[in-house]
């Protein structure tokens, strides 16, 4: 095909051309199959690019073009010759660069009474999409920068995607994690220029200008604050490592490791941290929707710093028995392991030192918390 290709490049336009090969991919596939590998928009066929680059220079001449085939090694010298040249040819190391082809006399996508449902799919997967968001590589980078900065050992970008469908972020809320690692909730300046709305562009509580980073760790509404110092109360207790939370930590918890921890730790403490950074950030965004959407304008219908503790106490307990239950046998391969559930929670569970070695299935098992002294029970 490639053979051709040159040919058609070489010959001037207006004389005719006449193509005499051993190929009965070539003079068949630009004269019996060529319709059909037109009508289907070229989807699935091999050498597709090739082919469609010959075709484009053969409809671009004005002379007649005509293919003739002949049986291959059997004394026509012209044919012997080609293959003396071909030989001589792989051996050269000059590529061979051929001007552009026309593309004015070729069919574009595919023929509607052609295409099934496999060709659709097809077509999907080969074509290519600008992939590049100035926003996404701008969270990226935050994200990476700030682990290597916090426990020196950034993620690769296609780890951190990963870890979103991790088993320590539930299905609820990856959506929620995929949205902000692409910056694309709206928040800030999204309102800005939609008539009636404008004011949720600004923090009703600070008076500031609203962003993600600000919502999840700067806003001074009831939220942000005591639910990070119930989170920062349990990792402290399970013994995490200590560093300086940021938007870009938060944003690369799932993937976050910890290099420094023997692997005993590794199953309780890295996978905590996982847990309750992940349920901590997916409880503030719901708090700051419910003050900014459903209670605009009236900050006495605010929850409270009562309230918020409360709703943090049943979110994490609620993730605690859900461990419990993933533990069962019937779940088979997609079970969690008792040991990593055990390792996960036993060090911040309330009165864990008189819990049995085995406390899964066991009733009144549950998370100790910064608040539990204020409510009558025990921290």
């Amino acid at each position: 095909m490639y053979a051709v290709a040159v040919a058609a490049a070489i010959v001037p336009p207006f004389a005719p051309l006449h193509i005499v090969t051993d190929s009965r991919y070539v003079t068949e596939g630009l004269t019996v199959y060529l319709p059909k590998w037109e009508a289907r928009g070229w989807l699935g066929i091999a050498n597709a690019r090739i082919i469609r680059d010959v075709v484009a220079r053969l409809r671009a001449r004005s002379a007649p073009t005509t293919l003739r085939w002949v049986k291959g090694h059997s004394g026509v010298p012209g044919n012997e010759a080609a293959d003396q040249l071909a030989k001589k040819g792989v051996e050269n190391s000059e590529p061979h660069q051929l001007p552009p082809a026309r593309t004015e006399y070729l069919r574009r996508g595919a023929a509607l009474r052609t295409l099934t449902q496999k060709l659709g799919y097809l077509g999907i997967k080969a074509k290519t999409f600008d992939d590049t968001r100035p926003a996404t590589d701008r969270m990226i980078d935050i994200i990476q920068d700030s682990l290597r900065a916090a426990v020196h050992s950034p993620p690769t970008e296609a780890a951190l995607w990963k870890a979103v469908r991790s088993k320590e972020v539930p299905r609820r809320m990856r959506d929620f994690w995929w949205k902000m690692m692409h910056d694309a909730l709206r928040v800030g300046k999204f309102w800005s220029h939609i008539p009636g709305y404008e004011s949720r562009a600004t923090c009703e509580a600070c008076g500031e200008r609203e962003s993600l980073e600000h919502i999840l760790l700067e806003c001074r509404a009831p939220g942000q604050g005591e639910i990070w110092a119930e989170v920062d109360y349990l990792l402290a207790r399970a013994g995490a490592p200590a560093f300086r939370r940021t938007l870009g930590t938060v944003l690369g918890a799932p993937a976050t490791t910890f290099e420094r921890l023997n692997v005993s730790q590794w199953k309780g403490t890295q996978r905590l941290y996982r847990i309750v950074t992940t349920e901590a950030t997916h409880l503030i965004w719901r708090v700051r929707c419910e003050r900014v959407i459903q209670h605009a304008g009236d900050p006495a219908q605010w929850a409270t710093v009562r309230e918020i503790r409360n709703r943090w106490t049943a979110a994490i307990n609620r993730r605690l028995g859900m461990d419990q239950s993933l533990t069962t046998e019937r779940l088979s391969k997609y079970a969690v392991p008792r040991t990593t559930v055990l390792a996960t929670w036993t060090s911040i569970l309330t009165d864990g030192k008189n819990l049995p070695e085995d406390w899964i299935g066991k009733p009144g098992v549950l998370v100790g918390t910064l608040h539990a002294s204020e409510l009558g029970g025990v921290g």
